[in-house]
């Protein structure tokens, strides 16, 4: 989990700074954003999530606007007694000047964003989720093979990062080589991604350290995919496990036996294949035991 302030957030959504460029260190520990349209408009303040960005969209500041004079300086005042991060005025619109004033009290920057308000959460609640939530490292690579996102595991001189090659050369794409870092974006989905040392970088033996995207081209590579299959390479096959857990999100995992003469790479293409099968219904072991049925039954 990486430290977030204020600045990151202005630099990486690319937001205006209204004011505070002094106070743009302000910490950010919270992966969602508030809308605070019951507590400008009502006063009630008992369920005001106040540790998190706060965003002002249209609704917020027509009930703003809808306030008596008094009534505005009152919310505006409780509303920033409680020393939010941030305050985010979206779709290009101006901060009243009773919301500036409250933050110049107070030192709380004021921001603005040209993105409409949901598209700004969306793009807000994605950034922080990918900085706040708590991450891994394992050891293995990461690809993206027929639009899967598919972990290639297995213990050490296996044959890892040589197969991630010679998937590369089949036109697919490498996230990771040997070390990916991953987190949980939300519960069920786990966003995996190369470590910022070893981007668009593998490690082959007897060859060294080679650049992917500058040998294959910048299509060779992407910066982070959903984990949805996990490819174990072995020396023998026990299938004990089917499945394996990442944070507290369980995935498919399948074995494959390393020896002289298979063609790993392809039997990975084969297996993501059939994954997407699966994801559309498909099942050819269930199809099999069908076609049994059915020819026992015209036998018998």
């Amino acid at each position: 989990m990486s430290d977030v302030v204020v600045k990151n957030v202005v630099e990486e959504l690319n937001l205006e700074v209204i004011y505070g460029n002094s106070y743009l260190d302000k910490k950010v520990s919270k992966m969602m954003s508030s809308r605070p349209s019951v507590e400008i408009y009502s006063g009630y303040f008992d369920y005001f999530e106040s540790d998190r960005i706060q965003v002002i969209g249209t609704k917020e500041l027509t009930l703003f606007n809808m306030l008596s004079t008094s009534l505005k300086k009152e919310r505006l005042e409780k509303l920033f007694s409680y020393n939010s991060p941030a305050f985010v005025f979206t779709k290009n619109v101006d901060a009243p000047k009773e919301f500036v004033e409250s933050a110049i009290l107070h030192q709380i920057p004021i921001l603005k964003s040209k993105a409409s308000t949901s598209g700004f959460i969306g793009e807000l609640t994605n950034y922080l989720q990918s900085k706040l939530a708590p991450r891994m490292n394992t050891n293995g690579s990461m690809m993206e093979i027929y639009g899967i996102g598919v972990l290639i595991i297995g213990k050490d001189s296996i044959g890892k990062s040589e197969t991630t090659l010679e998937l590369i050369k089949k036109g697919h794409i490498m996230i990771a080589d040997d070390l990916t870092q991953m987190y949980q974006s939300e519960p069920g989905i786990v966003v995996c991604e190369a470590t910022k040392q070893r981007k668009s970088l593998m490690e082959i033996k007897d060859l060294g350290m080679i650049n992917v995207e500058q040998i294959f081209g910048i299509g060779a590579v992407r910066n982070h995919k959903n984990l949805q299959l996990v490819v174990e390479l072995v020396e023998k096959v026990n299938h004990q496990k089917d499945s394996i857990t990442f944070f507290d999100t369980t995935l498919p995992k399948i074995e494959i036996e390393v020896e002289a003469g298979r063609n790993i790479g392809t039997l990975i293409e084969t297996a993501a294949l059939n994954y997407r099968l699966h994801l559309m219904g498909q099942d050819a072991k269930k199809e099999y035991e069908q076609r049994l049925r059915n020819t026992i039954l015209k036998e018998g």
